[in-house]
């Protein structure tokens, strides 16, 4: 007996393509990665305190723009905050970062979908007459319980992500600066070495002219031609170490073609220290971590799914759903269907040993990592530290000192007291001092490079560690 009125067709239709519809809009809608990259953009720009906002996106007329910028900064000699920006816009590893944000989205939403329904089917043609016919549907109930457990596990994999992500950005854009320091220091040490072979030039050309006169031997002679020959040598070494310097920078950009045709704008001669804060580096490098924050959240991602495996260790698989049979002459049968496992030679001991084995090594792992952290914060503030001393020696007194030699040296000539030779020596002398000069200027930046590094939550080790692999 019918106690309300029977639903009709057409209600029925109307309502299944409109859940279908809720349902394509809700997965679509949790599925875009678009807070993940303003999210990981505004992590970036903060940790870095970069004056400029990143772009959204690079398609369409946001590309146009982007491409339009990246045109202007290449037409100026590039800074390392221009070459930063240029590689922002440009690097196709940061288009590919904002693309894996879309995965570890993708991830983190498929773990919270619940199993499809299994259908069945079993058809047996008999031998005297007609066909029997089983069918049932069926689907794991205990996943309706486990679902939560399971989605917190994919929410902590999927913050680690994105931590990392970020990382992966940060590191980026430290390497472009390094890129930048050993390009501008190559080319100083060019104008160097062509400083050096023009005094070798001048000793050169005042022998040849003592030897017309006979006031020099041809040995002398010889030793003065040699020196000019390795001076040149040494100037062509130099440049070539200058144009290959300039590869790893380009490809940090995305250049090739016509835009490698850029220059480079002459360092800043600042102090190392500069604006710098090297108290408490420690706990500073400690609290930005993004490696260890990542870590923390692969923990909690073991941990449920120590749970987890303590939970399908006494549960391990329970089905349920409808079941129906047909029997020849076409009478039918319905009735529930429930399948489930015993856990009589497995009950999952073996996996929750290996749960919380696994979150006890991650434990330790993660207060070595820390460890690890606060010596490389402590060895770059050192460093850093007697970089920087060692170089405002050097401009403050060794190099004044060795200007004042240099002059001492030209007015003793000037007096006729001593020969050119002795002024070309020392000029040779000064160019030494000011070839370590770079050098010096070069490992300080590269030291105060690590510790803002480590400052604004990335490991610069651990991104050398695989260079050296990639290399090899």
């Amino acid at each position: 007996m019918r106690t309300g009125p029977e639903p009709r067709c057409e209600d029925t239709e109307l309502r299944l393509p409109a859940l279908l519809v809720v349902a394509c809009t809700t997965a679509c809608t949790s599925l875009d990665p678009t807070g993940d990259r303003d999210e990981t953009r505004a992590a970036v720009q903060t940790r870095l305190a970069l004056d400029q906002p990143l772009p959204a996106t690079t398609d369409g007329e946001a590309g146009e723009a982007i491409d339009a910028e990246v045109r202007q900064l290449l037409q100026r000699p590039l800074t390392a905050a221009s070459a930063v920006r240029l590689a922002l816009l440009h690097n196709h590893a940061v288009r590919a970062t904002y693309a894996r944000l879309g995965i570890a989205r993708a991830d983190l939403v498929q773990a919270g979908l619940l199993r499809n329904p299994a259908f069945d089917l079993d058809v047996r043609f008999l031998e005297t007459s007609g066909t029997d016919m089983e069918f049932g549907l069926s689907q794991p109930v205990l996943e309706l319980f486990f679902r939560p457990l399971r989605t917190r596990l994919a929410e902590h994999q999927f913050a680690a992500a994105k931590l990392r992500l970020t990382d992966e950005l940060i590191d980026l854009v430290f390497a472009v600066r390094r890129a930048v320091v050993a390009a501008q220091a190559a080319e100083r040490l060019v104008t160097v070495h062509r400083q050096a072979l023009q005094a070798a030039e001048a000793t050169h050309e005042l022998q040849v002219e003592l030897h017309a006169a006979g006031n020099a031997t041809e040995q002398a002679l010889a030793l003065d031609r040699v020196a000019e020959t390795k001076a040149r040598l040494d100037l062509a070494a130099a440049e070539q170490e200058a144009a290959l310097a300039r590869e790893p920078l380009q490809t940090l950009l995305g250049l090739h073609g016509a835009d490698t045709d850029w220059t480079l704008a002459a360092p800043p001669a600042d102090d190392p220290l500069q604006g710098l804060d090297l108290d408490q580096v420690e706990s500073r490098t400690i609290a930005a971590s993004l490696d260890l924050a990542a870590h923390r959240q692969d923990l909690n991602a073991l941990a449920q799914q120590a749970g987890l495996d303590s939970w399908r260790g006494w549960f391990p698989e329970l089905v349920l759903g409808p079941n129906g049979i047909r029997l020849p002459g076409g009478t039918f049968g319905f009735g529930p269907r429930l399948e489930g496992e015993l856990p009589l030679f497995d009950n999952g001991a073996t996996r929750r040993a290996r749960s919380a084995a696994a979150l006890q090594a991650g434990m330790h792992d993660h207060v070595q990592l820390a460890v690890e952290l606060r010596s490389r914060a402590r060895s770059c503030r050192t460093r850093l530290s007697q970089l920087a001393a060692r170089l405002q020696f050097l401009r403050e007194v060794h190099l004044p000192q060795r200007e004042a030699v240099v002059r001492a040296t030209l007015k003793h000539y000037n007096a006729m007291q001593i020969g050119a030779f002795e002024v070309l020596a020392q000029k040779q002398l000064q160019l030494t001092d000011e070839r370590a000069a770079v050098e010096i200027w070069r490992q300080a930046q590269e030291a105060r490079l690590d510790l803002q590094q480590l400052l604004a939550g990335s490991d610069p080790e651990r991104s050398r560690s695989a260079e050296d692999r990639n290399a090899r």
